[in-house]
C-alpha cells in the first residue's frame, strides 16, 4: 500500500485488480497519444490520476502540476506487473475495428477468461492482474498448440516442395531474436588436444 499526497491530505493506493487495471491501461494509452500528438496532455494526466484514485477531476485541476505528476508516477509504478509475460510482447495494430468502443478491453479479457474457465464477471473483475495475464497466456499457448496439431494432420501442411511445412508461431512464442548466435567453428585435427582429457568437476575440483 502506498500513500499519495493530494492537496493537504493523503490517499492510500494499492495496485487494483483486473477490471480497474485494464480501465487504467486504456486511459494510459490516451495519455501516451496525447504526449505523442502534443494535445490535451494535462487533461489526460488528470483523468488518469482521478480514475486511479476514485476522485473527481476537479479536485486535481486546482493543484500544482507537480503534485499531479508525482501522483501519476507513483500510480504507474505501483501498477507495474510483477512478472514479465512474453504474451505482452505482441505488437498490436493501432487501427480500431468498426465494432470497437471505449472500455472494450475489459470485456475482451472477461469473455476470454469466463469462456475458458467458467468464471463469472465479478470473480474475473477481482482477479490479480498477474494471475489473469498468466492464465491468458496459457490459453493462447494451448490454442496455438491445438492449431499446430490440426495443421500437422491436414493435407495442406504437406503440399510444398520441401514436404512438411510447420505452422508459424507468433513472435512472442519464438526464441529471442536478439540473443547472439555463436557460430560453429571447424577445428583442424592437428589442433585438437592429444592424450587423456580430464573434465573439471566443480564439486570435487578434480
Amino acid at each position: 500500500m502506498t500513500k499519495i499526497k493530494i492537496g493537504k491530505g493523503e490517499l492510500e493506493y494499492t495496485r487494483p485488480s483486473l477490471k480497474k487495471w485494464l480501465l487504467l491501461q486504456d486511459q494510459l494509452s490516451l495519455v501516451y497519444d496525447a504526449i505523442k500528438n502534443r494535445k490535451d496532455v494535462a487533461k489526460h494526466f488528470v483523468s488518469y490520476v482521478a480514475l486511479a484514485l476514485d476522485i473527481q477531476e476537479q479536485e486535481l485541476i486546482d493543484l500544482h502540476w507537480i503534485e499531479v505528476a508525482e501522483a501519476y508516477l507513483i500510480i504507474t509504478d505501483t501498477n507495474r506487473l510483477k512478472r514479465e509475460f512474453p504474451l505482452l510482447n505482441t505488437q498490436m495494430k493501432n487501427k480500431k475495428e468498426i465494432w470497437d468502443y471505449v472500455g472494450r478491453t475489459w470485456y475482451i479479457w472477461a469473455h476470454l477468461l469466463c469462456k475458458t474457465y467458467g468464471f463469472n464477471l465479478e470473480y474475473t473483475a477481482n482477479l490479480d492482474v498477474d494471475d489473469a495475464i498468466g492464465l491468458a497466456q496459457e490459453i493462447a499457448v494451448d490454442e496455438q498448440l491445438t492449431r499446430e496439431w490440426q495443421w500437422m494432420t491436414s493435407e495442406i501442411a504437406y503440399q510444398t516442395k520441401d514436404g512438411f511445412k510447420k505452422l508459424p508461431r507468433p513472435d512472442w512464442m519464438q526464441y529471442n531474436k536478439d540473443v547472439p548466435v555463436i557460430p560453429k567453428l571447424l577445428i583442424r585435427k592437428d589442433f585438437m588436444p592429444v592424450g587423456i582429457v580430464y573434465k573439471w568437476d566443480k564439486e570435487t575440483k578434480l
